[in-house]
């Protein structure tokens, strides 16, 4: 009985290409999934922590009779004082979410680069980062200048003050555990990467 080689060899080849190939991307897309999910979680949690502070700033400077954005000033104008802040802050931080999204798709997608991988996810870990400490510096710079109107006014802003400490630092120790998620995320596909290859 005569085995044809040549065959077997383009059977093997096609199962590398349409098999085996395949199978280490959705692996690897799996293999961290729940870390992503948690980055993606933490950093918004840091966002909202801040929104909610500068709620409060911006609900007493509009309860002062304090002048707002045109924006603001509007929804408030049309939903009420409270429902309008919550719409302008809402608005803003769909922005926030929109790129927050964009960024951890494409670091979980750097994941499933073959050659250079390491680069591509910790160059995309450092922009998600970057990305997120700017938007949640930007947004304390904000809240402190509305409590420096507030007390130029004579109005009083004890709650802002407490409210910015309180949710400054639950901000804070979000964005913390998110680049320690990054880390362990490295980590995790480093070793599952390493483990692939001792089984070839």
């Amino acid at each position: 009985m005569r085995v044809d080689y040549r065959n077997e060899t383009r059977m093997q080849t096609g199962s590398k290409l349409f098999g085996v190939r395949s199978l280490p991307y959705r692996k690897l897309l799996a293999t961290s999934l729940r870390e992503h999910l948690s980055i993606y979680i933490l950093a918004s949690l840091s966002n909202a922590f801040l929104a909610a502070s500068q709620y409060l700033a911006v609900y007493a400077a509009a309860a002062s009779y304090l002048p707002v954005d045109f924006g603001t000033s509007a929804l408030i104008t049309g939903y009420g004082r409270g429902a309008g802040i919550v719409l302008a802050l809402l608005l803003n931080s769909l922005v926030f979410q929109g790129i927050l999204a964009v960024l951890v798709v494409t670091l979980a997608l750097g994941a499933t680069v073959k050659t250079g991988w390491t680069w591509v996810y910790a160059f995309s870990g450092v922009v998600i980062s970057g990305f997120v400490g700017y938007w949640l510096a930007v947004e304390f710079l904000i809240i402190l200048e509305w409590i420096s109107t507030l007390q130029s006014n004579r109005v009083d802003s004890s709650d802002s003050y407490s409210g910015l400490f309180w949710f400054g630092l639950a901000a804070s120790v979000c964005y913390v555990l998110m680049i320690l998620v990054l880390r362990k995320s490295y980590g995790k596909l480093a070793e599952t990467r390493l483990a692939d290859k001792r089984s070839l």
